[in-house]
C-alpha cells in the first residue's frame, strides 16, 4: 500500500495536491478499520500510525521534487552557456546593449540613491524631520526666539536642535585656515545619536548664552587634513576670526553634517553665529532668520500629527508677536525629502521623475533591439525547440530554457551595466568637483553603489530577460511540430505574426528615441538661451578676489584701510581700468535680505513688510561690472557713514513699489519699522543675482560706506585677461596681510559658469543629449536589423521578382517601403508622447517652450534622415544582389 501511495504521491504536481491526496487515503484508512470492528477512536490512533508513515513519505516525494527542480535548472544553465559560447559575438552584442540600457539607469539611480534615499549615518534617520517657517514673502530658517519657543512648547518631537552655516578663519600655530562650519545648539550632536571618535561633544544648552566660551568640534577630513590626525589637537587653544576657541572634539569619519551634499570643516557652538554682527540681534531679534531647524519625532507619532501640533504652537506665537509671526505656517518635513533644502526641494520629485523616465526609454529601447535579436533567433530555433518538443518536452520546459539563456544574457549585461554606472558616476563627480564654487564648503554626495543600487540593478536585470525572453520563448514554443519538421513553417501565419511583433517593436524604438531627442533638443536649446541671456552685467575680463580680514582678528577700522589700500593697488596695476568691492558676487554670493517698507506705505496690520535681497557696493562697482543706471546717479564718494543714507533699486523693485512713479527721491526702510529711511539715487538695469532666472528678481543696492562688511569681494576690471593677475593680486594680498587667506580667487566667466549659473543647465542639456544619442543609436541598430532580416526572410522572393522582370529600382522600392512605413509611424508615436512627457518640463526650461515647434521639427528631420539610412543599405544590398544567388537562398 505505501508503495502505491509514494507513486501516487508523487505524480501530484502541487503542494494543495499533496496534502489532498494524503487526507483522502487517511480517510479511507480510518473507514476501512471501523469497517473491520475497530471503534472510531482506535480506528483514528491506528490509521495515525500509518499516516506518519505517509508523511515521510511525502517528505521523500519533497526532495525528490526539489533535487529533479535543481537538476534541470543546471542542465538549462549548462545548455544555455553552451548556447551563448555558440554564438560569442551575437551574446557580445546583446550584453553590451543591456549594459548600456541597464548602466545608464544604475547611473542615474546611484545619484539619486545618495540624493533622496540614503539615510544620514545617525541613529534611527527615519525620525528625523526638518522643520519649515513658512510664510509668505519668507524663507524657511526660524529665528532663536522662535526656536526656543518651539523648542519648550513642542511635544511631538523628543529633541529639536538648529544649526546656522558659515565661513570663518581658524588659526592654529599662527597658521591660517579657511573654515567652513556649523554653528550648532548644544543638543545637536545628542539629538542625533552620534558618537565623536576623539574627545567629546557639546552638552546640553552649551554655548546658547551670549559670553560662553567659543568651542570647537573639527570634522574628521578637516581634522586628518589639517592636523595630520594628531590626537593631541584635544585641548589645544585656536582663534576663529580672530576669537579665542577651544577644540573639544572630533566627529566620526562617516558623520559630515546635516545640510546636504555638504562636508563640514567642523563645528563651533552657536555663539559663533553672532561673531560678525551685533550679538543682541541674534539673540533677540525675531526677524533674522538664520537657524534651520530638525527636530526628532517621537515613536509612534506620524509627520501630519507632528505638523498639527507644530501650527498650534506657531498660531500662538502669532498671537503674541503678531509684527513678526503673522501668518506663520509649520511644514515637517521627512529629512530626505528636505534635500538640497526646503525651499527648492519641492522641484526635486519633477526632475527625478523626468530622467528616470529617460533612462527607462534608454533601457526600453536596449530591450526592443535585444527582443528583436532573440526573436530573430527563435525564428531559426524552431527546428530544434519542434524535434525537442517531439522528444518529450512540454511548452513550459521550453519556456523555461529559452527564459533561462535571456536571463544569463541580462545578468551579465547588468554586471556589465553596474561597471558602466560606477564609471559614470566616476566621471560625473569629477566633473561637479571641477565646478568653481564661491564658497568653501566641500561638496560631498555619496553616490557609491550599495545594496539598493545592487537590488535596483538586479531586479532591473531579471525583469529585462524576463521581457526579452518572454516575447521569443512564446514565439518559439508555439511552433507546430509537424509543420516544423516536415520544412513547411516558412511563410505561414506564425513566421508572419513574429514579423509583425518585431516591426511594432522597431516602431516603438523610433518613437522612443524621438522622445529622447525632443527633450535632449529642449535642454540644449534652454543652455543656448541661458548663455546668450542678457545677466546685467558683463563678465568679460573681471577678476573676483573674496577676502575676509576679520578671519585674522582685523576689527572695522583696520580692514576698511585694508580694503582701501588693497583698491589702490590694483587699480596701479597694469592693465586694469576699474576695481570696486562688494558684499555679494552676481551668481556667486547671494546678498543679504532686508524687510522693506515704503514712505506713506505703511504695511496692514496682520501683513509682513516684503522681503527683498540687497548689495553693498563701493562707487566704481557699477563701472566695474557695467551695470547701466537707468535713472538718476550712481553712489558717490560723499554717500559715506556720516551723509543721508541713500539707495540704488533695479527695475523689478521699482516696478513692485512704484509703479506709476518716478522711484528716484522716494523713501523705504530695509531694516525694521523704526529703521532709517534710505533715498533713492538711482535705477539700474535688471539682471541676475542668486541664480539663472527668466524672472526679474526685485533688488536694490547700499553704498558700502554706510553698510560695511569685513567679508567682501574686491572685482578688478582689466584690458588683459584676468587670469594674467592672479599672481599679482596674490602677491599685493601677502605684502598688506601675510597671513590673511584668500576666500576665492576665480573670473567672474568661472562664476557665471559655476552651481549658481550655467552648470545646471550644462548638466542637464548634457545628461538629456548622451541620453539622446544613445537612444538614436540603438533605433537606427534596430532600423537596419530588422530591415536586413526582413530582405533575408524575402530573399528568395526577391530572386523571384528579378527572374520575372524586376529591375533593381523596384527591388529597392520594395525594399525601402516597409521601413518608411516603420520610420512614419514611430515619429507620429513619438511626437504624441513627447508632447505629453514635455507639458512637465516647462518649469525646467528657460527661454523654450516645452512644445517648441523648431525643436521637434529638427529632432524629426534627424530620426527620419538617420532611419532612412539604416533602412537605405540593407535595401541597397538586397537591390544588387545576384537573382541566382537569391533563388538559391534558404
Amino acid at each position: 500500500m505505501m508503495r502505491r501511495i509514494r507513486r501516487l504521491l508523487q505524480k501530484s504536481r502541487s503542494e494543495k495536491e499533496l496534502d489532498q491526496e494524503l487526507q483522502f487515503h487517511l480517510d479511507r484508512q480510518i473507514a476501512d478499520y471501523i469497517a473491520s470492528g475497530n471503534t472510531p477512536e482506535e480506528a483514528r490512533r491506528r490509521a495515525t500510525l500509518v499516516f506518519g508513515g505517509m508523511e515521510r513519505v511525502k517528505e521523500e516525494v519533497r526532495d525528490t521534487r526539489f533535487g529533479n527542480f535543481i537538476e534541470t535548472l543546471f542542465q538549462d544553465l549548462s545548455y544555455g552557456l553552451r548556447m551563448l559560447r555558440k554564438s560569442p559575438s551575437l551574446s557580445a552584442i546583446i550584453v553590451v546593449t543591456l549594459a548600456l540600457g541597464i548602466g545608464v539607469n544604475t547611473a542615474i539611480f546611484s545619484v539619486l540613491n545618495g540624493w533622496l534615499f540614503r539615510p544620514l549615518p545617525v541613529r534611527a534617520p527615519e525620525q528625523i524631520t526638518v522643520l519649515a517657517f513658512s510664510q509668505e514673502h519668507d524663507g524657511s530658517n526660524f529665528s532663536y526666539p522662535d526656536f526656543l519657543d518651539f523648542r519648550k512648547q513642542s511635544d511631538a518631537f523628543s529633541d529639536l536642535f538648529a544649526y546656522g552655516l558659515s565661513v570663518a578663519g581658524l588659526s592654529a600655530d599662527g597658521r591660517p585656515r579657511e573654515f567652513a562650519f556649523s554653528s550648532v545648539t548644544g543638543n545637536y550632536f545628542s539629538s542625533l545619536g552620534v558618537t565623536p571618535a576623539l574627545g567629546r561633544f557639546f552638552l546640553e544648552r552649551e554655548g546658547e548664552v551670549p559670553g560662553d566660551p567659543l568651542l570647537v568640534v573639527l570634522g574628521n577630513s578637516y581634522w586628518r587634513r589639517n592636523f595630520g590626525s594628531d590626537p593631541r589637537v584635544i585641548g589645544k587653544q585656536v582663534l576663529v576670526n580672530g576669537q579665542p576657541a577651544t577644540i573639544i572634539g572630533v566627529a566620526p569619519m562617516d558623520f559630515h553634517g546635516t545640510f546636504f551634499a555638504m562636508d563640514m570643516d567642523g563645528y563651533l557652538t552657536l555663539n559663533a553665529m553672532a561673531l560678525n554682527k551685533d550679538s543682541s540681534q541674534f539673540w533677540a531679534d525675531r526677524h533674522n532668520r538664520q537657524l534651520i531647524v530638525l527636530g526628532r519625532l517621537k515613536p509612534g507619532l506620524s509627520i501630519s500629527q507632528a505638523e498639527i501640533s507644530s501650527n498650534v504652537i506657531s498660531q500662538r506665537l502669532a498671537a503674541q508677536y503678531p509684527a513678526t509671526n503673522k501668518d506663520v505656517a509649520i511644514r515637517v518635513i521627512p529629512e530626505r525629502l528636505a534635500r538640497p533644502a526646503v525651499f527648492v526641494s519641492s522641484f526635486v520629485p519633477v526632475i527625478a521623475a523626468l530622467f528616470f523616465i529617460l533612462a527607462g526609454l534608454v533601457l526600453l529601447l536596449a530591450c526592443m533591439n535585444v527582443a528583436n535579436i532573440l526573436l530573430a533567433r527563435s525564428a531559426a530555433r524552431q527546428r530544434e525547440m519542434a524535434i525537442r518538443s517531439a522528444l518529450g518536452a512540454g511548452r513550459g520546459r521550453l519556456i523555461r530554457q529559452m527564459l533561462t539563456e535571456s536571463l544569463l544574457l541580462s545578468l551579465l549585461g547588468g554586471i556589465a551595466g553596474v561597471l558602466f554606472g560606477k564609471w559614470s558616476i566616476s566621471a560625473s563627480g569629477s566633473a561637479l568637483h571641477s565646478v568653481t564654487t564661491t564658497t568653501n564648503f566641500a561638496y560631498r554626495m555619496d553616490c557609491s553603489l550599495d545594496w539598493r543600487v545592487f537590488s535596483y540593478t538586479l531586479a532591473a536585470a531579471i525583469l529585462t530577460g524576463l521581457f526579452i525572453g518572454l516575447l521569443s520563448a512564446v514565439r518559439a514554443s508555439r511552433a507546430h511540430v509537424n509543420e516544423v519538421l516536415q520544412g513547411g513553417a516558412r511563410g505561414d501565419s506564425s513566421s508572419r505574426g513574429g514579423s509583425r511583433l518585431r516591426s511594432a517593436l522597431v516602431v516603438v524604438q523610433v518613437a522612443g528615441s524621438l522622445i529622447l531627442l525632443i527633450v535632449a533638443g529642449l535642454f540644449v536649446r534652454s543652455l543656448r538661451h541661458t548663455e546668450q541671456m542678457y545677466l546685467g552685467f558683463e563678465p568679460d575680463h573681471v577678476l573676483n578676489v573674496m577676502l575676509d580680514p576679520h578671519q585674522i582678528g582685523y576689527d572695522q577700522i583696520r580692514a576698511k584701510a585694508f580694503y582701501r589700500e588693497l583698491e589702490d593697488r590694483a587699480r596701479a596695476m597694469s592693465g586694469v581700468q576699474s576695481a570696486s568691492l562688494s558684499f555679494a558676487v552676481p551668481l556667486g554670493i547671494p546678498g543679504q535680505v532686508g524687510f522693506v517698507s515704503v514712505e506713506g506705505h505703511p504695511v496692514l496690520a496682520g501683513q509682513q513688510p516684503p522681503q527683498i535681497s540687497f548689495n553693498s557696493v563701493d562707487p566704481a562697482y557699477f563701472a566695474t561690472l557695467r551695470i547701466p543706471i537707468l535713472r538718476g546717479r550712481t553712489f558717490a564718494e560723499s554717500d559715506n557713514e556720516t551723509a543721508p543714507q541713500v539707495a540704488i533699486v533695479n527695475q523689478a523693485m521699482a516696478r513692485k513699489l512704484w509703479p506709476n512713479d518716478n522711484p528716484v527721491g522716494k523713501r523705504f526702510r530695509w531694516t525694521n519699522e523704526s529703521g532709517p529711511y534710505v533715498e533713492v539715487v538711482g535705477v539700474a538695469q535688471d539682471g541676475q543675482y542668486f541664480f539663472l532666472s527668466p524672472d526679474p528678481q526685485p533688488y536694490f543696492y547700499l553704498p558700502l560706506a554706510q553698510n560695511f562688511s569685513s567679508r567682501l569681494s574686491l572685482q578688478i576690471l582689466s584690458s588683459l585677461p584676468p587670469e594674467s593677475l592672479i599672481l599679482a593680486v596674490q602677491e599685493q594680498v601677502r605684502a598688506l596681510a601675510p597671513d590673511l587667506p584668500i576666500i576665492d580667487l576665480s573670473t567672474m566667466q568661472q562664476t557665471v559658469r559655476g552651481l549658481g549659473g550655467l552648470f545646471v543647465f550644462r548638466l542637464a542639456a548634457f545628461l538629456a543629449a548622451a541620453l539622446g544619442f544613445l537612444g538614436l543609436t540603438l533605433a537606427v541598430v534596430g532600423v537596419y536589423g530588422i530591415v536586413s532580416f526582413g530582405m533575408l526572410q524575402r530573399m528568395r522572393e526577391m530572386g523571384i521578382r528579378m527572374a520575372l522582370g524586376a529591375n533593381r529600382n523596384n527591388i529597392l522600392k520594395l525594399a525601402l517601403g516597409t521601413g518608411f512605413g516603420l520610420i512614419g509611424a514611430g515619429v507620429a508615436l513619438g511626437i504624441v508622447s513627447a508632447w505629453a512627457l514635455t507639458r512637465a518640463m516647462t518649469s525646467l526650461l528657460i527661454g523654450v517652450s516645452g512644445s517648441d515647434p523648431a525643436t521637434y521639427g529638427v529632432a524629426v528631420v534627424v530620426i527620419s534622415v538617420v532611419a532612412l539610412l539604416a533602412c537605405w543599405i540593407p535595401a541597397r544590398r538586397a537591390a544588387r544582389m545576384d537573382p541566382l544567388v537569391a533563388l538559391r537562398y534558404e
